[in-house]
């Protein structure tokens, strides 16, 4: 007997995913093909709205990127009693509250999802360090209550901030708004490493999620803002669309890296200048923020797309960025004009990457010049602001400027 799951956007019921075996299916419902123009990528740019149904190979690495990866994955596994790599009975159990505006529930379900912060379940600092200690066996904060997904291997906890200020946890469904990302024990210092990162950006004037670091129980943590949610001074919270590019260009999670036959950066480009041209030279802005504090982990999924209610789309706000080669992490995860190590990118490399994407010579040379002017600037308002910041990153970043400068 086949199993059915409903996906919803915006409230309306846009799709279903069905499960006959191990054999997925998608098909858009006639309310979806009705509101919207074949071929726009309401879900995703791999699964377009379309009178034909989509089978495995293109809905499991759309439903696959929606869930955590590696460990924490295993450990939900278990909590839930289900296979790790079982896609359909996980997003059953945890589709509710995930990445963007999709909400996933068994069919037949009453769609009653919370729209509000203020149905979340409030903690105190106590319970809130227990979360934090306890995200091995519970990744994301989940529980009987709290059933929620998001992408990725780090630790981290999915909170809702309260209208007054109160963190809660996301109970029944209700939005959560952050990401707490607790100090990683065998990465010294990274929580002021990514808050630095993530603040040279913002203060480079690149579109970034906003940042902050607080302490609980002694250990640092990094605050992020979802880009994804929206919320009202009353806690009404609105549900934005979103997926990275593994999900757009239809590639499994194991397949983030492009030397593991992943996506590379002229594939992201030119999916952009399919979608949104104007987009490009944000995204080499992007590069240059990643060359200079030699993140070496700006994979696939660590590039989204944002997606409009009607299916208009573009580059999403810059997010997870870290200095790795601080803890000798020494190759791209795709690669700038076919180069590999991070100390070895320099300026014009980055340009010749640029020109891969169809952007004139003179028009990359334009925009890293005036990035790269105003990087000192930058780094310093970034470091005032993280007095933690171990001066090895600042070393590292600035060894990368003078690279980068080579034009």
């Amino acid at each position: 007997m086949a199993d059915v799951l409903e996906l919803w956007l915006y409230g309306v019921r846009v799709a279903t995913v069905e499960r006959t075996r191990q054999r997925l299916r998608l098909a858009y419902t006639p309310e979806a093909r009705n509101a919207f123009a074949p071929g726009t990528p309401l879900l995703s740019l791999s699964l377009p709205v379309s009178a034909e149904t989509f089978g495995s190979a293109a809905v499991r690495p759309f439903l696959a990127g929606l869930l955590p990866e590696e460990e924490p994955l295993g450990a939900i596994a278990v909590q839930l009693g289900l296979r790790a790599d079982d896609v359909f009975g996980m997003l059953a159990a945890l589709g509710r509250e995930c990445a963007g505006a999709l909400v996933i529930q068994a069919e037949g379900d009453p769609q009653t999802q919370p729209e509000t912060t203020t149905t979340a379940e409030p903690i105190d600092d106590d319970q809130l360090g227990d979360l934090l200690a306890n995200l091995r066996t519970a990744p994301l904060g989940a529980s009987t209550r709290v059933r929620l997904s998001l992408g990725g291997a780090q630790q981290k906890l999915l909170l809702t901030r309260m209208p007054d200020g109160r963190w809660g946890r996301p109970v029944d469904g209700t939005p959560s708004t952050h990401i707490l990302k607790p100090e990683i024990r065998r990465v010294p210092r990274s929580v002021a490493n990514e808050a630095f990162c993530m603040r040279f950006a913002k203060h480079l004037g690149v579109p970034v999620a906003e940042v902050e670091t607080i302490e609980v129980h002694g250990r640092p943590v990094l605050v992020v803002e979802r880009f994804d949610r929206r919320v009202d001074p009353d806690g009404t919270v609105e549900r934005v669309h979103q997926e990275d590019f593994c999900q757009a260009l239809g590639y499994p999670p194991s397949r983030k890296y492009q030397e593991d036959g992943g996506l590379g950066l002229r594939d992201l480009a030119d999916t952009l200048n399919g979608v949104d041209p104007a987009s490009l030279s944000t995204m080499l802005a992007y590069l240059v923020v990643h060359v200079v504090v030699a993140n070496g982990d700006a994979h696939a999924k660590n590039y989204s797309l944002l997606h409009t209610r009607d299916g208009a789309l573009s580059l999403a706000p810059l997010y997870d960025v870290m200095s790795t080669l601080r803890y000798g992490v020494e190759y791209l995860a795709m690669y700038v004009d076919g180069v590999q190590r991070l100390d070895r990118v320099t300026g014009t490399r980055v340009i010749n990457e640029a020109a891969r994407w169809g952007m004139s010579r003179e028009t990359a040379r334009g925009v890293v010049g005036d990035l790269v002017s105003r990087v000192p600037q930058a780094i310093e308002l970034a470091a005032n602001e993280t007095p933690d910041l171990a001066p090895e990153v600042l070393d590292t970043v600035r060894s990368q400027l003078r690279a980068l400068g080579e034009m």
